[in-house]
């Protein structure tokens, strides 16, 4: 067998492992912390080529005669200083905010080398770290941070080419910054969920949904919360015809809203009797419900929705870039949205989705909930969602993910709503 075939048949065998296992290995690997964690005052190993010219000769590799980055108005200095700063984020010694991660180890090159490394082997880790999938985050960073990928006409490119390298160098001054660029441009300018009439996420509910609080937990009896616990809820709504029988996925993982990255389970938590919930594997319970109301009990602070996946056992994907989040105090019970699964949807364009889609629509999961619990349903509120919440990145992929009409996380808070956390 090749080594491909063996990377793939290995990267299958990640998809369908225990979720509960991977995810500690994705998005909490080689973690240290607590409730208030210190970063790890680990120094990331010195690199030699990490000197500006060092640095501008290792950005040029994404500079080519076929393929360039532009961003109107920018210097090729932004352009050094953002690739090496994705570089960075996308190897895992830094967070999408600048900081060293808290888990950063400086034995290993990267924390999905640690993560899935660790369960399948170094040769799978080898090729995330150091192949194709890294160069893939490293390009989703700049995108993200508004630079555009140009794919030049062949004639164009053959001329590059055949430029001395001062030339060439003198050309991709100019270029990184040109207003107007020929060739097929590749951008992000949104990272909301798209808005298709086709994916019909508000269709009524014929009837109250079922309830889910928590394996052998008897939906019916009445969910008291103990002193110093709060409550999450979402749903997974299955309204659409396509989303009929689809199972989903949604993670969250607890977050310092200051230190902007993940709060991780301590190492000695089982010792000091540490119950905090750091983070929540939400898989459907049932997908043959139209709407299922989940229930789940947690530790009051903030949390990310850190992945969501489709019809898979464990999510690839980390919204690290910028998640959404939100803030849950001590007797509150906070509800976060509905999650759609749809798979091979078409569009009213004529392509096709494979995705979680998400709705608020509060009203329903209160219906569902009277049911049963009508005291939880009572004390439900909407949570005050807020985007662009990052943290260190750690899965396969890394993405960002907005909740349209939500507004960003200040970059500084205020220092009373930070003693609130």
């Amino acid at each position: 067998m090749g080594r491909n075939a063996i990377v793939a048949a290995m990267l299958a065998t990640c998809l369908y492992m225990d979720v509960a296992a991977v995810q500690a290995q994705t998005l909490m690997s080689i973690s240290t912390g607590g409730a208030k964690p210190a970063p790890v005052m680990h120094t990331p190993p010195a690199d030699a080529n990490d000197t500006p010219e060092e640095i501008a000769k290792d950005s040029a590799r994404d500079l080519k005669g076929r393929r360039f980055y532009n961003r109107p108005g920018a210097t090729r200095a932004q352009y050094d200083a953002d690739w090496q700063a994705c570089r960075l984020i996308a190897r895992g010694s830094r967070t999408p905010s600048g900081s060293i991660p808290f888990f950063y180890n400086p034995a290993v090159m990267s924390p999905v080398a640690a993560g899935i490394g660790g369960g399948l082997g170094g040769l799978l880790a080898d090729v995330i770290a150091e192949g194709k999938q890294r160069r893939i985050n490293r390009q989703t960073c700049l995108l993200i941070r508004g630079w555009r990928m140009v794919e030049v006409p062949t004639a164009a490119a053959i001329r590059v080419e055949a430029m001395t390298d001062a030339e060439r160098s003198r050309y991709f001054d100019t270029v990184v910054g040109a207003t107007q660029v020929d060739g097929v441009v590749t951008e992000r300018t949104s990272f909301v969920q798209i808005d298709d009439p086709a994916i019909r996420l508000d269709t009524p509910l014929a009837e109250a949904g079922t309830v889910f609080l928590g394996k052998k937990v008897d939906a019916a009896s009445p969910l008291v919360l103990a002193p110093g616990e709060a409550a999450v809820v979402m749903a997974f709504r299955r309204t659409d015809p396509r989303s009929a029988g689809r199972s989903a996925l949604v993670q969250l993982a607890r977050h310092d809203v200051t230190g902007r990255d993940l709060v991780y389970r301590p190492k000695n938590w089982k010792k000091t009797g540490d119950k905090t919930v750091y983070d929540l594997s939400i898989g459907s319970s049932d997908r043959k419900a139209p709407y299922e109301v989940q229930v789940m009990r947690v530790t009051p602070g903030d949390y990310v929705i850190a992945s969501t996946a489709v019809a898979a056992k464990v999510a690839t994907t980390i919204n690290c870039f910028g998640a959404p989040g939100f803030h849950v105090g001590p007797g509150e019970v906070a509800y976060i949205g509905d999650f759609m699964p749809v798979v091979n949807a078409k569009l009213a364009n004529g392509t096709t989705t494979t995705k979680l889609f998400h709705t608020m629509n509060i009203t329903d999961a209160r219906r569902t909930l009277s049911v049963s619990q009508p005291t939880v349903s009572a004390a439900l509120k909407p949570a005050a969602l807020y985007n662009r919440a990052t943290y260190a990145c750690s899965a396969m992929t890394m993405d960002r993910w907005d909740i349209s009409g939500v507004p960003p996380l200040p970059e500084t808070l205020p220092v009373a709503a930070e003693g609130l956390r």
